[in-house]
């Protein structure tokens, strides 16, 4: 009988041993059979599919089904890391999107009027494309480098396909299928990090966007226009107009012009970080920063008369000093796209990545400028010397007043100083407008619906009233 136990115990063993061997070899396969990983995925994600399925009340709030969405693309990661061997994406271009903190979406019941169809089959079919990369390349097979890069597309298509399934089965009357496939396919060729997800029904168009852009320039040349006094005096009183030689230079009126503009994009980033269950609000400050600004457009009137100089003057300091920043937009937009080879990737990524390279040029002059000041301790700190003194200036000259005794004066430089510099800053600006609208076009456009913040009424408000607030400061500062 110990005999016999002992042969039976053996035996069971085996077989265990032989089940985990087996059951191991399947669950990480180096061949890669899309078929073979949504069969796995259509069983192991069965509850998740579900719960993405049921039609939910109106009055259920629309984070509970992104949550859903969230949850099924951690489950879709899970099958896939458990079923491809090459699934891990450390040497990437870019991070896993799908967030690894837990989602329990919230119990809601069910509303029996409506229906969706099924997800399992759109799902599939949104990244198919990717899906048979993997396959295709046979990354995983013989001496190759790896499926980082594959592996990744995939989970960022899905992830997409699935937040937009949601998005698209809440719209009255649209095909769920091309919607969901026509937007996730993107998803591996923009830079995930600037998109935005709100859930909305409807998102802006791209031309809505540009419109307002186009319009804040517009309203910022008027309001400079307009606020040039010394024209304005000599067309309705015919008095004379002055040398460039009398302008003087304000350099609180600069610094305050460069805090406005910095100011702009970190409010457009918190009101669209509100509005976005998706949404990296550093980098929405950052795709904002380099919008399209009129500054090299204002400098041409300093051109017709020197008396637009000063206002010209401050506001390509300005938009040339974000031209810093801008050089991690343009590096990624010249450079580093993300990878893929798909085919449906649209003509607009050529004018996309030109519009980098031309960001580029004006960044790195300065970059190398400022840092070279610095090298050679040429004005890093001094330059904040000519503000303080003028904004010491006006706090001190009503308490002069009250003495009886002179104010003191305005620091003057003259304009004939400016003269190369105003030039040379022209040249780099133009080049900085051309490019950011390019890059801005190109990448509304080929986004679609998914740069979908829910409205742009209040990023709006903000770019028409800005110009004419920091207009008005300029015009206050300049009778002080």
């Amino acid at each position: 009988m110990p005999l016999l136990r002992s042969a039976l115990f053996a035996i069971l063993l085996g077989y265990v041993l032989l089940f985990d061997l087996c059951k191991g070899q399947q669950s990480s396969n180096r061949n890669f059979v899309p078929d073979d990983l949504w069969k796995q995925v259509d069983t192991d994600c069965s509850f998740q599919l579900q719960n993405l399925a049921t039609c939910l009340p109106a009055s259920v709030s629309r984070s509970v089904r992104n949550d859903v969405a969230t949850s099924y693309a951690q489950c879709f990661r899970g099958v896939f890391n458990s079923y491809f061997e090459c699934s891990q994406t450390t040497n990437a271009a870019n991070s896993d999107p799908i967030p690894t903190s837990a989602v329990n979406p919230t119990n809601a019941t069910a509303n029996a009027t409506c229906s969706y169809p099924q997800p399992e089959k759109i799902l599939y079919s949104a990244c198919l494309y990717d899906a048979q990369e993997i396959q295709r390349s046979q990354c995983c097979l013989g001496d190759s480098s790896g499926c980082d890069q594959q592996s990744l597309n995939l989970l960022t298509c899905e992830y997409q396909a699935a937040q937009q399934y949601v998005r698209c089965t809440n719209i009255n009357g649209a095909n769920v299928t091309d919607c969901v496939v026509q937007n996730a396919e993107k998803a591996t060729w923009l830079p995930k990090q600037f998109l935005i997800y709100s859930g909305a029904n409807k998102c802006p168009r791209a031309k809505k966007v540009l419109t307002y852009l186009a319009i804040s320039n517009l309203i910022a040349l008027i309001s400079a226009t307009l606020s040039n006094t010394t024209v304005l005096k000599h067309l309705i009183g015919r008095k004379q107009m002055f040398e460039h030689t009398e302008i003087k230079l304000n350099f609180l009126s600069l610094f305050i012009s460069i805090g406005v503009h910095v100011s702009i994009p970190f409010i457009i980033g918190v009101i669209l970080q509100k509005q976005g269950y998706t949404v990296n609000w550093l980098q929405q400050v950052l795709i904002w920063t380099v919008r399209p600004r009129v500054a090299p457009i204002i400098a041409l009137l300093g051109f017709f008369h020197a008396s637009w100089m000063e206002t010209a003057i401050n506001e390509m300091v300005a938009d040339l000093l974000f031209s810093v920043p801008a050089i991690i937009f343009a590096v990624f937009a010249a450079f580093f796209p993300n990878k893929t080879s798909n085919p449906a990737k649209p003509s607009e990524y050529h004018l996309y990545q030109a519009g980098g390279i031309m960001m580029l040029i004006p960044g790195v002059i300065i970059a190398m400028a400022l840092g070279f000041s610095v090298l050679v301790k040429c004005a890093p700190l001094r330059a904040f010397k000519y503000p303080a003194q003028d904004l010491w200036r006006l706090l001190r000259n009503p308490i002069r007043k009250l003495r009886k005794k002179e104010p003191v004066p305005q620091r003057e430089v003259h304009i004939s100083n400016f003269k190369g510099w105003f030039v040379i800053f022209f040249g780099l600006g133009i080049i900085l407008y051309l490019g950011s609208w390019l890059v801005w076009a190109s990448f509304l456009e080929m986004a679609g619906d998914l740069y979908c913040p829910a409205s742009l009424n209040a990023v709006a408000t903000v770019l028409f009233v800005y110009p004419v607030i920091l207009n008005l400061l300029r015009g206050l500062i300049s009778l002080m």
